[in-house]
């Protein structure tokens, strides 16, 4: 599904990803990690068509996604923290709006919020919403138009132990449907429930990529031991 291959990204002198490969397979849950300035939001970026690289290639469903930016995002799906959603417009006003951006008709939105859970707040404010509400929301918002990837960026920050264990649940479900999904996180458990495989970078370079068991079994006792153990010994 998606492809870097020898990627180099710079920014003037700085150097945001050093010869990057990376492959993630169709329908697989893959988490990357990496403390802040990784080079985590530049890869999305490269994915996106948002940023070109400095070297090498990206490849996503085969397509260069630099070239090919406006198809590779309607194959896309994203959910940000804080949900991007308009506060002043009902949940369902905000999902009709997003079906109108990708082309998708109504019943889409009211489709998406009833696969989520969430029908039931559909004339509610966003901005009346609670964290999980609005957490599972946006991932309405951002599958309604059926992406190929869904690209997760700390999706149960701030959220309940019930509240993210609800989302997780639809993220699972949404896997169990064929959904790619790069999911980006600093919770270890969250990573470890979730992802098939992670990546883990620091300054740019790739420490390793593995599934979490075996992570555990070479570098700690837990995910969080073998993300230190990692990350020190690279700096």
């Amino acid at each position: 599904m998606i492809l870097l291959s020898g990627v180099t990204k710079c920014y003037g002198s700085i150097t945001a990803l050093a010869d990057l490969n990376l492959e993630i397979r169709a329908g697989e849950t893959f988490g990357l990690l990496g403390p802040n300035g990784a080079g985590k939001t530049t890869t999305l970026r490269l994915v996106a068509g948002l940023a070109r690289p400095t070297r090498g290639r990206v490849r996503v469903a085969g397509l260069d996604p630099w070239q090919n930016a406006q198809t590779i995002r309607r194959q896309m799906g994203v959910v940000l923290d804080g949900g991007l959603l308009y506060d002043g417009l009902t949940v369902l006003e905000n999902l009709l709006l997003f079906a109108g951006l990708f082309g998708a008709p109504p019943s889409a939105a009211r489709e998406a919020l009833e696969q989520m859970g969430v029908a039931d707040l559909q004339d509610r404010l966003a901005g009346q919403l609670s964290k999980g509400q609005r957490q599972r929301v946006a991932l309405a918002r951002a599958v309604l138009h059926g992406p190929r990837l869904l690209y997760l960026d700390e999706p149960t920050s701030g959220l309940d132990p019930m509240a993210a264990d609800e989302l997780h649940g639809l993220i699972r479900h949404l896997r169990s449907k064929g959904v790619t999904i790069l999911l980006s996180s600093h919770d270890m458990a969250e990573v470890e429930a979730l992802c098939d495989r992670v990546c883990l970078l620091s300054r740019g370079r790739m420490l390793a990529c593995e599934t979490p068991a075996r992570l555990k079994e070479q570098h700690g006792p837990s995910l969080t031991d073998a993300f230190i153990q990692l990350t020190r010994g690279a700096r």
